[in-house]
């Protein structure tokens, strides 16, 4: 792959906090090797971040990386990576989020097609980039802001055209469980905000008004018509009452014209519209429609405050339902919280209970900690507690092995919840149910998901959920197709195209990442040669993994309650359904994960990856095919 000015500019700026020192280093030679966002912030990560490095350590890096499609006008393509040590994981390592809006694109038209920041100012500053310039400025007046406040503040400074990242309250007190948040409500996890607040560094504002080169307009331009055709779909998805709450419409992200089923405005009865995505908007949910009389808009209100301070709603939920837990088994009181428990589902107890751990209060600064290290200060029993959503970073149960296979081996080789490959299977799959309920509402019916299955995850058998055969050759395909999904910018409620109403077999299409690629780029590659870089990427981050203490022989591997706790329930799909042969339907409801199955589809993963199948590293002549010898001394 010959380097080319199109989709890039050439340019990532590096900032050294401690000296506010502002440099720049050639994109070209990173995109030739990594393709983009996640691949390129993943090698940086590798040259730049000490081992030894703590999280909260100046040598510490965060970097934010763009992909060759953004703000081409391409679809969906709206997402930057951002890569760093994360201290929300036990133990503090290498770690990524994935974020949307507008940022990234305003990042690419400043002139920039990634940011890496490290050291520490010794003042609060905020960074501004603007056209091919980037100052440091002083952040004193926001910062312990929260982020509603930030964004006026930087609006009214710099102009309404203004993006930003920042971190809230939580971040500036070093909560591990931090996010980072942008305008319009996107948000990574990982603590990420909190490095943001241990560097000193309140935002990073940008504004952008330039537009990288296209190599083929025209062809983009036809290629982005049949995106928007093929994923036409019903977007009224509400959880809210309607009667409370009512879906307003999209909140797309820069130059999206796709549908998006998970990122909506929502208006109150009182006018108040809002834009809710995703699982935060289930943050406080149950508790509060199990609580008579409380008003949705409490749920609603909730995320809201979540990212305001900037907490992870993942870790939030779960904080929520140990301390439910904790009260239920008598292990808590009020006088030990600093509760009131029989307010839970009232905006009150959230309210009181965000606040406590995002100004680390009371009960609040253990908790401000992490679930995981309360767990360990407390002791046994409160681990006890821990419903098996708990993990390190994101969501350790949601979309498990034990109601689908290969969902065994994403989990078994990421540092966090790999939810973007998750989506890949749940999603065809809660259509496939909500097809059954409705006959007729999607275009998944079996035959659909059946050759789908075939044609994105290559194996005759890989849409067979009872059985491992052809599970390992799918989580390969899955697994590459995420990492370049992340590399070229595209968004996960989007991408991949799998199956489609204006299809004639209902089947999605394999080829549009590759030949969008192409005409931006104007490079010349196939579906294969760009999964390649997949692969590429994913070895990559398997030597930092390596690199930092992650040992195959415990690590490479699911959470013991896959093994031990038979399935309820999923979400989309609450009797855990999944297609058998013909029109039957089988329910993997009450099912684990069996430990042979699950070794043998690893021992599998391990030959088709090209890993010794003895230590799981990957071999030397494996790291030559992929250009990657540097890495041997792993």
């Amino acid at each position: 792959m010959n380097s080319s000015s199109y989709g890039w500019w050439g340019k990532i700026l590096r900032v050294d906090l401690s000296s506010e020192t502002i440099t720049e280093i050639d994109t070209h030679p990173y995109a030739d090797r990594f393709l983009g966002g996640r691949g390129i912030a993943t090698r940086l990560y590798w040259e730049y971040v000490p081992v030894m490095a703590k999280a909260f350590d100046p040598e510490n890096h965060l970097i934010f990386m763009t992909g060759p499609l953004t703000a081409t006008g391409a679809q969906g393509a709206s997402r930057f990576e951002v890569v760093g040590k994360s201290p929300m994981l036990m133990p503090e390592g290498f770690c990524y989020g994935n974020m949307g809006g507008y940022w990234g694109p305003a990042l690419k038209r400043a002139g920039f097609d990634g940011l890496m920041v490290f050291g520490k100012a010794n003042r609060p500053v905020y960074l501004f980039i603007s056209d091919g310039k980037a100052t440091l400025q002083d952040a004193a007046e926001i910062h312990f802001e929260g982020v509603k406040r930030v964004g006026e503040y930087l609006k009214q400074k710099h102009g309404k055209n203004t993006h930003f990242i920042t971190t809230g309250p939580a971040g500036m007190n070093l909560c591990r469980n931090a996010n980072l948040m942008t305008d319009n409500e996107g948000s990574a996890t990982g603590g990420f905000g909190a490095v943001l607040g241990a560097k000193n560094l309140k935002a990073i504002a940008v504004i952008g008004t330039q537009s990288p080169l296209v190599s083929d307009p025209e062809a983009l331009k036809e290629l982005n018509h049949l995106t928007i055709k093929l994923n036409q779909r019903d977007t009224t998805f509400n959880p809210y009452p309607p009667d409370q709450i009512s879906r307003k419409g999209k909140a797309s992200c820069f130059q999206c014209g796709l549908d998006c089923i998970m990122r909506s405005t929502f208006k109150t009865k009182s006018n108040k519209e809002v834009v809710r995505k995703c699982q935060s908007i289930f943050v406080y949910f149950p508790w509060v429609m199990g609580r008579p009389g409380e008003p949705a808009e409490t749920a609603l209100d909730a995320t809201g405050l979540c990212n305001d301070l900037s907490l992870c709603t993942m870790e939030m939920a779960n904080i929520v339902q140990w301390i439910s837990a904790g009260y239920e088994a008598g292990y808590l009181n009020d006088s030990q919280t600093g509760l009131e428990i029989d307010k839970l589902g009232e905006w009150e107890f959230f309210e009181n209970l965000c606040n406590m751990i995002a100004y680390r209060q009371g009960f609040g600064d253990l908790l401000a900690e992490g679930l995981l290290r309360a767990g360990e200060t407390l002791g046994t029993e409160a681990q006890k507690l821990f419903a098996n959503e708990v993990a390190g970073v994101g969501d350790g149960a949601t979309y498990s092995a034990r109601e689908y296979l290969m969902n065994g081996l994403l989990y078994a080789f990421e540092p966090r919840q790999p939810i973007a490959m998750l989506h890949e299977i749940s999603r065809i799959i809660g259509y496939w149910v909500m097809n059954l309920q409705y006959p007729g509402s999607t275009p998944v019916s079996a035959d659909v998901y059946r050759a789908a299955a075939a044609k994105f995850w290559c194996h005759d058998k890989a849409w067979d959920l009872n059985t491992h055969e052809g599970k390992a050759i799918a989580a390969s395909r899955i697994i590459d197709r995420t990492y370049v999904k992340d590399s070229l910018g595209l968004c996960d409620s989007c991408w991949p195209l799998m199956f489609s109403n204006h299809t004639e077999d209902k089947v999605g299409d394999t080829t549009l990442e590759a030949r969008i690629f192409n005409a931006v780029t104007g490079k010349d590659l196939d579906e294969n040669a760009l999964h390649k870089f997949g692969e590429i990427i994913f070895n990559q981050q398997r030597a930092i993994l390596l690199r930092e203490g992650w040992d195959p022989k415990t690590d490479d591997t699911v959470a013991e309650f896959n093994f031990t706790d038979p399935v309820q329930s999923v979400f989309m799909n609450p009797d855990v359904l999944v297609p058998g042969e013909g029109d039957t339907i089988l329910s993997r409801k009450g099912q684990t994960l069996d430990r042979e199955v699950f070794k043998k589809m690893r021992d599998e993963f391990y030959q088709l990856r090209g890993w010794n199948p003895e230590t799981g590293y990957p071999t030397a002549e494996k790291l030559f095919e992929l250009g990657l010898s540097d890495l041997s001394n792993i």
